[in-house]
């Protein structure tokens, strides 16, 4: 049968390995290929063409070049680099297109599916060498018999998870097995206490390459090779031998280091790195633990994102990236990645004038082929219709669109974190369903995907100059009792340091809000405790003079509110914890000013709006389309967006502070 797919959409024509043509080079007229664990469908006759798994010999008749920039395959070399092409089967009976997906088969879940796959000795080697580091290099572990191990003590079972490691192309740079323990069986208070572990927020990082792309910074990543090993347990905790080894089955491996899988390995390896960075010189902001800065002999800011294992370097000097590169090396094995190019999912690109642009390409198109969209899928220009109005209705989806459902809500959001605002506010919206989505939903879900199609180049762009940053400037924005179900208004604001886009929210109010200004109100207190956090921020990587954090509104008795509650009647039901916007003002850590409905950036985290608008705000946010051949990013996304009313911020010029507010001044 054809391997299952979602519903209300049958699976497209794809390919998961695609053998080249015979001379190595671009198919053409005439080569053959081969292809196996084929899912074409024959949508003329509604039936499966081929079976999953048969080995089928196609001849080109044609090609057609898509994109330029995919790999077919990645496990018969040389790579094909094409995405699509026309091919017809031996017997000339039938032409079909083919999309090949980028996304090859997927990892084994198990031992025996990986000593059952054609990957098996590599597989195998993978895993013995990962048994014998942890034993040998850095003495995890230790053999000992069963009879040791004291009468009540957990023995937590042990399995390997495996990974093909691949660069942001999507090709394949080489195969991990990790032992890990399965931690669910640790009981809480005797074999772990602590658990928290922190990493640095998406805003802090995208905070930093802001300021790096300001200030044209040097911006380069390294990883640390086996983090979790390193630190020393606080327990004594006892794992099963893992499967595959030739060993007794009344011995057990008594765990003498952290590993992972275990409830308080991350805290621990948190620690250890903390350490090893203030041994370094350097400080972590009370803002974002995961966020370090130092100050050198020349009173130059150097800057450290923590990620678990991934460093995120920024320093106007390479010397002071080698220095920490080189420390680290006396420490723990490292992995020199040179400049960043692909970090979390996100990848990374230096723009020949300094500008730094930040996409998920590579995620966007894994995700897509997950779920079945290919290069013949038609796009859209919004992500949600205007108007469109969803309820919750309980029982009316199946178990099979509810697995989906959250399958992809959760994609969507990693998304919309990273470096796509403008389809937070679809997706913040379609979450509200996941318990119980149905047809309507997913159909909804199924317009993200395909405004992702059509959008899978756009680029979150840090624009370059020789900058004085003074501080942040967000803009805030509600609507008043959106949600049909439950009366209460959605809030959304963006925050921006150097004219670039760094921080956002989409999300619904805790209670309904009794009008317009009480909704406009909470949303500024939400908006304000952001553009608090971002100044501190500022402040603690060095960043003079900051200025206090300024927040446009379109709702002037909000304004008010914060400024003079004497002037407006009508809020005395507001509870004291929504005030945090007035105490903020009346303490000078934020200003208010007024802007215009149609200028209201934040307008696009509330509601679906039209093409035209949409693609304004998309502008403003800093979002541009990278041309396919220029490898640079455009100065238009389209959809009515005028050139001529747009700034060399990235934002339209109506929507710029004043010159004392703005975030990026003069030169």
């Amino acid at each position: 049968m054809v391997a299952s797919c979602p519903p209300l959409r049958p699976p497209p024509n794809s390919f998961r390995t695609v053998t080249a043509s015979p001379h190595g080079r671009l198919p053409s007229g005439g080569d053959s290929v081969r292809s196996t664990a084929c899912t074409a469908i024959n949508t003329r006759r509604k039936s499966p063409k081929f079976a999953a798994g048969v080995d089928i010999s196609y001849r080109f008749v044609r090609c057609k070049h898509c994109r330029r920039d995919g790999v077919v395959s990645s496990s018969s070399p040389p790579t094909l680099p094409v995405s699509a092409f026309i091919a017809t089967d031996d017997d000339n009976s039938d032409t079909e297109a083919i999309q090949p997906v980028k996304s090859i088969t997927s990892d084994p879940q198990t031992w025996r599916e990986a000593m059952s796959s054609d990957k098996r000795e590599v597989w195998a080697k993978a895993a013995t060498d990962e048994f014998n580091s942890m034993r040998d290099d850095f003495k995890v572990f230790t053999i000992e018999d069963r009879s040791t191990v004291p009468a009540g003590a957990t023995i937590v079972t042990s399995k390997f998870v495996w990974k093909t490691k691949r660069n942001a192309l999507g090709e394949v740079t080489g195969h991990k097995a990790r032992l890990v323990a399965q931690g669910n069986r640790q009981r809480d208070g005797i074999d772990f206490n602590e658990t928290f572990a922190p990493v640095a927020r998406f805003s802090s990082i995208r905070s930093l390459l802001a300021l790096a792309a300001a200030n044209g910074l040097h911006v380069h990543q390294a990883d640390i090779d086996k983090a979790y090993l390193h630190g020393d347990l606080d327990h004594d905790i006892w794992m099963t031998t893992p499967r595959g080894f030739d060993l007794p089955t009344d011995k057990v491996l008594r765990l003498r280091r952290s590993i992972y899988g275990l409830k308080q390995a991350g805290q621990i390896w948190n620690r250890h790195i903390d350490a090893s960075l203030r041994d370094l010189g350097y400080t972590a902001t009370g803002t974002d633990h995961c966020v370090y800065s130092r100050i050198d002999d020349r009173r130059r800011p150097h800057y450290i994102a923590l990620y678990v294992d991934d460093l995120l370097m920024i320093s106007p000097d390479l010397a002071e990236i080698e220095r920490v590169i080189s420390g680290l090396e006396q420490r723990y094995g490292v992995k020199r990645l040179g400049p960043a190019e692909y970090i979390l999912g996100i990848q990374i690109r230096r723009l020949e004038d300094g500008s730094i642009a930040l996409s998920q390409e590579r995620y966007i198109m894994d995700v897509l082929a997950r779920f079945h969209f290919d290069t013949t899928t038609r796009g859209t220009t919004v992500p949600m219709t205007p108007g469109l109005s969803l309820t919750a209705i309980p029982g009316q989806g199946t178990e099979r669109i509810r697995s989906w459902y959250l399958q992809a809500i959760g994609s969507l959001l990693y998304i919309s974190l990273g470096t796509r605002p403008d389809i937070a506010f679809a997706v913040s919206y379609l979450a509200r369903f996941a318990n119980n989505p149905g047809r309507r939903h997913w159909i909804a879900v199924k317009h993200i995907l395909r405004y992702l199609r059509a959008t899978y180049r756009d680029e979150l762009v840090y624009a370059c100059g020789e900058t004085r940053i003074t501080g942040v400037v967000g803009y805030s924005d509600a609507n008043w009792g959106a949600c049909v179900d439950t009366s209460v208004s959605t809030m959304g604001y963006v925050f921006y340091i150097a004219g670039s886009a760094v921080s956002w929210s989409s999300k619904r109010q805790s209670r309904v809000a009794d009008s317009t200004t009480d909704a406009e109100y909470l949303a500024l207190s939400h908006a304000g405790k952001e553009g608090i956090y971002l100044s501190q921020l500022l402040e603690e990587l060095h960043v003079q003079p900051v200025a206090p954090a300024h927040i446009f509104t379109d709702n002037e008795a909000a304004a008010a509110v914060a400024h003079d509650p004497v002037r407006v009647s009508g809020t005395r039901h507001i509870r004291l914890r929504e005030h945090f916007v007035r105490d903020m003002v009346n303490r000078g850590d934020i200003s208010l000013s007024h802007v215009g409905t149609s200028n209201m950036v934040a307008d696009i985290f509330t509601k679906a709006l039209g093409p035209k608008i949409f693609s304004t705000h998309c502008y403003a946010l800093g979002l541009r389309t990278r041309h396919p051949r220029l490898g640079s990013a455009s100065h238009s996304r389209g959809g009515g967006c005028e050139e001529s009313t747009l700034s060399s911020t990235g934002a339209p010029r109506s929507l710029r502070a004043p010159a004392s507010l703005a975030p990026v001044v003069g030169t």
